[in-house]
């Protein structure tokens, strides 16, 4: 489900862009705001690991608790990450977007297995399989058959009625 969210939050972007012009940072800014209302039903939850962060061993550099070193480390990273997804949104499509995350997820992936001896399962290869197929598709590295048919019939159309490109 979060692929789909995530899908629809750039085609979201999108039409806001197109609509309002690029401003990433102002978009990046209230859609996460807006987002926090979906916290509310978690509000039990999150004071239990707020508890939880308060009681773990202090960090030997900072003197805080270690999970809220841990914490404001990975908000950080999550912060530039995101934070360059809305710039590239504002430059590229978000299809172009999406496919340049998941090759990234899978690329972590791949590191992860690597870096902590995990096996890479036959589900693992199916897909990278289609993380590949369809990084190739999008690209033009591989076309579907009959798709150079139709692009010159387009191409032959366009010459002959002048259409717009």
């Amino acid at each position: 489900s979060s692929g789909i969210n995530a899908e629809y939050g750039g085609v979201f972007q999108e039409k806001l862009f197109a609509r309002f012009g690029k401003h990433p940072k102002e978009a990046l800014f209230y859609i996460n705001l807006l987002g926090v209302v979906c916290f509310i039903p978690s509000y039990n939850n999150i004071m239990a690991t707020i508890y939880e962060f308060n009681d773990s061993p202090a960090y030997p550099i900072f003197g805080i608790p270690s999970l809220w070193v841990y914490c404001l480390m990975n908000v950080g990273m999550q912060y530039i990450c995101v934070q360059s997804i809305y710039y590239l949104l504002s430059e590229w499509t978000s299809l172009a977007v999406t496919l340049i995350t998941t090759l990234r997820k899978f690329l972590s992936l791949l590191l992860s297995i690597m870096l902590f001896n995990n096996t890479f399962t036959q589900e693992h290869w199916v897909s990278a399989c289609l993380v590949f197929l369809g990084s190739a598709l999008f690209s033009g590295l591989i076309k579907l058959p009959g798709e150079a048919y139709i692009e010159g019939v387009l191409r032959r159309l366009k010459r002959e009625h002048e259409l717009p490109s």
